[in-house]
């Protein structure tokens, strides 16, 4: 058996020292940083918001000019036991929606029979606009919701 020599020995001490230096400062950044799967985020391109139980997700408005017709393209959840009519309003005068959630279900918002088409949007896609959605359960819930044009997965949502 041979005796490790001084120098192989210092190479070691200082690989273990670098080591446990190295572990020690990456434990220290998950000290100090918050984890993300602890932080609420949307991780689509759309926008989210409770109004009232009814629970929409992923809110876009799908449209391809300035003035033209879009669709809102959402996932709406109701997890009552009750029926709940949801009211969406765009900006102009008549140009609303309306489409009843079921009990106890998720509707997607973008689909014939429960698909919601407002009659012009008042932004170019690329921008933000304000949607109102409402309930006789909650009011009115003004929502800032990004304009999308009819392309990639939304390119068969058109009005």
């Amino acid at each position: 058996m041979t005796v490790p020599t001084a120098s192989r020995r210092l190479r070691i001490v200082k690989t273990t020292a670098a080591f446990v230096a190295g572990s020690t400062l990456l434990a220290g950044c998950q000290l100090i940083s918050p984890r993300q799967t602890d932080e609420m985020y949307d991780a689509g391109d759309g926008v989210s918001v409770n109004v009232g139980p009814l629970q929409l997700r992923n809110v876009v408005l799908v449209s391809d000019k300035l003035g033209a017709a879009g669709v809102v393209s959402a996932a709406v959840g109701n997890p009552t036991s009750e029926d709940i009519a949801l009211s969406v309003t765009g900006a102009g005068e008549g140009n609303s929606a309306q489409v009843t959630i079921p009990k106890n279900s998720t509707v997607n918002l973008s689909v014939d029979g429960s698909k919601v088409t407002l009659a012009k949007v008042d932004a170019e896609p690329g921008s933000m606009t304000q949607l109102t959605f409402s309930s006789a359960q909650a009011g009115n819930s003004p929502v800032g919701v990004p304009v999308v044009p009819a392309t990639g997965y939304y390119a068969d949502l058109t009005p």
